[in-house]
C-alpha cells in the first residue's frame, strides 16, 4: 500500500500529535527547562512523540524497509529479495506488526535511559564541584564532635573546610513556605576545597550577613535582600552573594555557621597544600577520626560513594510501565503475526508449487519477522533518541555538561524478547498451513 493511502485521520492526528510533542518541548525548553528533569514529565512526555511515530509509521515503513534489507538482498538466491519486497510491498501488514516493537524499545529507552541519563549529570556535578583531594564523613548519621574536628584541623599541609547541614525557608509569593537545604561553611576554606556552581556574584563574598542561594529561588538577584527563617526558626534578612546555576536541583543554599546554629559538622573537605605528600596526610587524617569510625574517602571514592541511584519507588513504576508495555507488546505482536501469517496461505501455496522446500518457507517466514521487527526497533531507537535529546538540551540550558545514557542492553533485550516472539508466532502458524496444504 503507497503512503498517499493512508487514511487522513490517522495522517492528521499523527501530525498533530508530532507537533503537539515538538511545540510543547520547545516551550518548556524556553520557559522551564527543570520541569523536564521531573519523573512525572520524563514518564507522561514521551507518549506523545510514541503515538505520533506508531501513526505515522506507514509512512516510512517502505523506505525504511528498503535500506534495511539492501544488503540482504545483494545475496545469492531469491531469499533476501523476497522478504524486502514482501515487506515494503504490505506497508500497512508490516506497520502493524512494527508498531509494538515500537512502543516497547521507545519506552524502555526513553524511561531508563531518562533515569540513567539525569543520575549521570548528578554524578558529574558532584565530580565538578569537589576539588578537594579527600572528603572526610562522621560514622553513621552524626557529626564530628569539636575534639575530632581540633586534630583534623592539627594535620600539617592541608587547607579543611568544615559543612554542616541545615535549613532555610524562604516565603514565596507570599503564602507558600519553601525549604531548602542549607550547608554552613567558613567562605575562606569552602573556595579552596569546592567549586561551587556560581553564575553570578562571588562565593567569596559570603559572610554572616548573606547567603548564596540557587537559580530555583523566586529572588536570586545579587544585592538584594531576603527574608528567611533559618533552622532553628530565627527570622533574618540576608543579602544575596552570589547566585549558582540550577542544575539538576537540589543545590541548596550556602551560609556561614552563624546561620546555622546547632548544626554539626557532617563533612570535611581536606585540600593537600605545599609539599606535603598526600598518602601521608591521608594516613594522619585516618588517626584523627578512628577513634570516632569516620571514614576517610578520596575524590574518586567520594564521588563513587556518591552516585545516584534510582529510588525504589521509581523503579517500581518504571518497570511495571514497562510490563505494561511488555504485555501489550506479546499480545499485539503475537495476534498480529498470527493474523498476517493466515492471510498469507495462498503466497506459501504459490511458493511451494514454484519448487520451494517447507524449510526454505519457514526460513523466508522467520526472516521477514525479524525484519519487521527490525523496522519497529529503528523506529523505536529513534523516538527513544529524540526524548532524550529533549533532557540533554535542558541539562544544558541548566548549565549541567553530561552525556546522554542510551540503555542499549535493555533495549537489546526487549529487542530479543520481540524478536523470538514474532519468529514463533510467523513460523507455526505458518508450518501448520504448510502441513495443511501438503495433505
Amino acid at each position: 500500500m503507497d503512503t498517499g493511502a493512508m487514511p487522513r485521520g490517522r495522517w492528521l492526528f499523527g501530525l498533530a500529535l508530532l507537533l503537539t510533542a515538538v511545540v510543547t518541548l520547545g516551550l518548556t525548553l524556553v520557559a522551564d527547562p527543570g520541569d523536564l528533569l521531573h519523573r512525572k514529565t520524563y514518564v507522561s512526555r514521551p507518549m506523545l512523540l510514541i503515538t505520533a511515530a506508531a501513526l505515522l509509521a506507514p509512512a516510512v515503513v517502505r523506505p525504511l524497509t528498503r535500506l534495511i534489507a539492501w544488503l540482504p538482498a545483494q545475496l545469492p538466491g531469491a531469499g533476501g529479495m523476497l522478504v524486502r519486497e514482501n515487506a515494503a510491498a504490505g506497508v500497512r501488514r508490516t506497520a502493524a506488526i512494527a508498531a509494538p516493537v515500537l512502543v516497547t524499545v521507545a519506552l524502555t529507552g526513553s524511561l531508563l535511559g531518562a533515569t540513567a541519563t539525569l543520575n549521570e549529570a548528578k554524578a558529574t556535578e558532584i565530580r565538578e564541584r569537589t576539588t578537594a583531594d579527600f572528603v572526610v564523613i562522621p560514622a553513621g548519621g552524626a557529626g564530628f564532635d569539636s575534639d575530632t574536628l581540633r586534630r583534623l584541623r592539627a594535620v600539617p599541609g592541608i587547607e579543611m573546610s568544615a559543612t554542616a547541614s541545615s535549613a532555610v525557608y524562604v516565603l514565596e509569593d507570599g503564602v507558600s513556605l519553601v525549604r531548602s537545604e542549607a550547608h554552613a561553611a567558613a567562605p575562606g576554606p569552602l573556595a579552596a576545597t569546592t567549586r561551587l556552581p556560581v553564575q553570578a556574584g562571588k562565593a567569596s563574598d559570603l559572610d554572616d550577613d548573606s547567603i548564596i542561594v540557587n537559580g530555583e529561588w523566586q529572588q536570586h538577584t545579587v544585592g538584594r535582600r531576603v527574608h528567611v527563617w533559618l533552622g532553628d526558626g530565627t527570622r533574618k534578612w540576608l543579602r544575596i552573594a552570589a547566585v549558582m546555576a540550577t542544575g539538576t536541583g537540589g543545590n541548596g543554599v550556602y551560609v556561614t555557621p552563624r546561620n546555622a546554629p546547632g548544626a554539626a559538622v557532617d563533612r570535611v573537605d581536606v585540600t593537600v597544600t605545599g609539599l606535603a605528600a598526600t598518602s601521608a596526610v591521608a594516613t594522619k587524617l585516618r588517626k584523627a577520626v578512628r577513634t570516632t569510625g569516620g571514614r576517610v574517602l578520596t575524590k574518586e571514592q567520594w564521588v563513587a560513594a556518591s552516585y545516584p541511584d534510582t529510588k525504589d519507588t521509581t523503579r517500581i513504576g518504571l518497570l511495571l510501565v514497562l510490563d505494561i508495555a511488555l504485555l501489550y507488546t506479546g499480545i499485539s505482536l503475537a495476534n498480529t503475526m498470527v493474523m498476517a501469517t493466515s492471510d498469507r496461505v495462498r503466497d506459501l501455496t504459490v511458493l511451494r508449487l514454484a519448487g520451494a522446500t517447507t524449510g526454505q518457507l519457514l526460513r523466508l517466514v522467520g526472516t521477514e519477522a525479524l525484519m519487521v521487527v527490525t523496522v519497529g526497533a529503528v523506529l523505536g531507537g529513534l523516538v527513544a533518541g529524540l526524548n532524550l535529546m529533549g533532557m540533554g538540551s535542558a541539562l544544558t540550558l541548566l548549565s549541567v555538561r553530561t552525556t546522554i545514557q542510551f540503555p542499549w542492553a535493555a533495549i537489546g533485550a526487549a529487542v530479543g524478547g520481540c524478536a523470538l516472539l514474532a519468529v514463533v508466532s510467523s513460523v507455526v502458524p505458518a508450518a501448520l498451513a504448510v502441513c495443511k496444504g501438503r495433505r
